[in-house]
C-alpha cells in the first residue's frame, strides 16, 4: 500500500488566495447587477470588503513564510473574468452564483487548514473560515 505524498501547505494556502481572487472578480460583476437599494447589495458590499481583506491576510502569510503567491498561480492580470450573467438577472440568480463561489472557497479553506502546520498560516485561515460562514449564512437566509 502506498501513501499519498505530503501536500505542500503553501500551495494549499495559495489555492485559497486564487479562489479569493476569483470571488472578488465575481463580486464585481454581481455588484453591478444588483440595484443599490436592495438588501443583497449591502451584503455584497460587505463581502467584497471582507474578500479584499482575506487576500491581504493570505499575501501576508505568504510573505511571513518567504513565499511568492505568483509562484503558485497566475496574477490577476493573467486571469480572464468569466461573464457570469447574460441579460437581466434577479437577486436570487446573483445570490445563487455567489453562494456557489463561496462554497468552492470554503472547500479550499478546509483543505488548506487540514494541510497547515504553522499557526501563522492557520490563524488567517480560521478568520476567513468564520467570516465566510457568516456570509454564507446571510446569503442562504430565505
Amino acid at each position: 500500500m502506498t501513501q499519498d505524498p505530503p501536500r505542500d501547505p503553501m500551495a494549499a494556502l495559495n489555492e485559497v488566495l486564487s479562489e479569493v481572487i476569483d470571488v472578488v472578480m465575481a463580486l464585481r460583476q454581481a455588484h453591478r447587477r444588483v440595484p443599490e437599494g436592495h438588501e443583497l447589495h449591502a451584503e455584497l458590499d460587505q463581502l467584497f470588503s471582507d474578500a479584499k481583506s482575506w487576500a491581504e491576510l493570505l499575501m501576508e502569510a505568504d510573505i511571513a513564510r518567504g513565499v511568492s503567491a505568483l509562484a503558485y498561480m497566475p496574477s490577476v492580470a493573467g486571469r480572464q473574468p468569466p461573464n457570469l450573467w447574460h441579460g437581466p438577472v434577479q437577486d436570487d440568480d446573483v445570490r445563487r452564483v455567489v453562494v456557489e463561489q463561496l462554497d468552492r472557497l470554503a472547500e479550499h479553506v478546509g483543505v488548506a487548514l487540514s494541510d497547515q502546520d504553522d499557526d501563522r498560516v492557520r490563524e488567517p485561515l480560521d478568520q476567513i473560515k468564520a467570516q465566510l460562514q457568516s456570509h454564507l449564512d446571510a446569503l442562504n437566509k430565505p
